[in-house]
């Protein structure tokens, strides 16, 4: 009885280039999910009554080293951006916390695990062809 692992190592080589295809598709689910929370975390502000804050909540991806990421929260350089405080509440501010951007992150994160998953199984089904 012999042993052929031939077809074992065809797949290992055919899945070498996984990683590539999948980040594509990773950076595409991670962004989608950035631009709902983002626009959850707007609805949320603007519905406390703070307009002005909501219009400053944005993100940017970034890509340190090999990684993915999608920062998400109030930009500073817009009108009312530096108001993050609102989201806790407390210190000297007359307000109950907000809670805007982790309600919108809660929200999303189940979205988020699924477009992950669909992200890296499509990226593999069509490595191998299937």
């Amino acid at each position: 009885m012999s042993d052929d692992f031939s077809e074992l190592y065809e797949l290992a080589r055919d899945l070498s280039d996984v990683p590539a295809e999948a980040n594509r598709r990773i950076k595409k689910a991670i962004e989608y999910t950035a631009v709902e929370i983002k626009r959850d975390w707007q609805q949320g502000a603007t519905a406390s009554g703070l307009e002005n804050y909501s219009r400053s909540i944005d993100y940017d991806m970034k890509y340190p080293g090999d990684a993915i990421e999608a920062e998400i929260g109030p930009n500073l350089s817009k009108r009312q951006g530096r108001f993050g405080f609102v989201e806790a509440g407390g210190g000297g501010v007359q307000s109950a916390p907000q809670h805007a951007g982790r309600d919108a992150l809660e929200a999303n994160e189940s979205d988020l695990d699924r477009g992950l998953e669909i992200a890296i199984t499509d990226a593999v089904i069509d490595k191998l062809g299937a």
